[in-house]
C-alpha cells in the first residue's frame, strides 16, 4: 500500500455554500494525487494552543496550500486614510499566520485565492510562491489546466524536498557536510538529507531529514 504524502492545507473551517462543491472536488483531487491534507479543526483538533498545534502538524508535512476564501466583507470604511471605492473581501487571518509559518519552515507553497480576496499574502509579490486568483465558486476550479498544472508542479517540489524559502535554499547550498541518507543512498546515487528548520527540529527529533523516506537524524 502506497504511503500518502502529508500536506498542510490552510483553509477556514466554514465556507459559504457556493464554495462547498469546488472545495470537495479539490480535496478529492488531492487524495487522487496521493496527498493527505491536514487542517487544524478539520482533520486535526487541538489539545493545546492552536498555533502550537499548527507548528506540530507542519513538522510532518512536505508542503502547504493556502486557500483564500472570503470570510470578511467590509462594505464601507477607510483604507490608508481613503474611503473604500468598493467592498473589501478578506480571507481568514489564519491564512496569513499559517502561510508565514510554512514559508519560514521552507515548505513548498501553493497559494490559491478567490478572485475577490486581497491583502496580505494574496497580493502578488509578497511571497516567493505559486499564486493563483480563481473563481472558487466554480465546481471544477481545481481541474482548470493552469491550476491543475500548478498543483502538479507544487507536488513535484514537495516530493523532491525543494524549499520555497530562499534562505533555506542558501542554507542547503552552503552546507558541504550535509549527511547522506543511509536508506536511500546507493553506490550510483547519493541522496543528501535536508536541514530541518529550528522551530521544528525539536519536534522532529533531529536536525536532518531525508526528502524521500523522511528518515531523521
Amino acid at each position: 500500500m502506497d504511503i500518502k504524502l502529508e500536506v498542510f492545507v490552510s483553509r477556514p473551517t466554514w465556507v459559504a455554500q457556493m464554495f462547498e462543491e469546488g472545495l470537495s472536488t479539490f480535496l478529492t483531487q488531492l487524495d487522487n494525487l496521493g496527498l493527505t491534507p491536514r487542517t487544524l479543526g478539520v482533520s486535526d483538533y487541538p489539545n493545546r494552543s492552536p498555533l502550537d498545534e499548527v507548528i506540530e502538524i507542519m513538522s510532518s508535512c512536505k508542503g502547504a496550500i493556502i486557500l483564500g476564501y472570503p470570510q470578511l466583507v467590509v462594505q464601507s470604511g477607510t483604507l490608508k486614510g481613503a474611503k473604500l471605492s468598493r467592498p473589501l473581501h478578506l480571507g481568514t487571518e489564519w491564512n496569513h499566520l499559517e502561510a508565514g509559518l510554512a514559508y519560514s519552515a521552507g515548505l513548498p507553497l501553493l497559494v490559491i485565492h478567490h478572485n475577490t480576496v486581497s491583502r496580505g499574502i494574496f497580493d502578488r509579490g509578497v511571497l516567493n510562491a505559486f499564486l493563483h486568483s480563481v473563481d472558487l465558486t466554480s465546481p471544477n476550479w481545481s481541474m482548470q489546466v493552469a491550476i491543475n498544472g500548478a498543483i502538479n508542479n507544487w507536488k513535484r517540489a514537495c516530493i523532491e524536498g525543494v524549499p520555497n524559502f530562499l534562505g533555506a535554499t542558501k542554507q542547503i547550498a552552503a552546507a558541504p557536510d550535509k549527511p547522506r541518507c543511509p536508506n536511500c543512498s546507493t553506490s550510483q546515487k547519493t541522496i543528501y538529507m535536508r536541514p530541518i528548520p529550528d522551530p521544528f527540529s525539536e519536534l522532529a527529533g533531529g536536525k536532518w531529514e531525508c526528502p524521500q523516506c523522511q528518515y531523521v537524524e
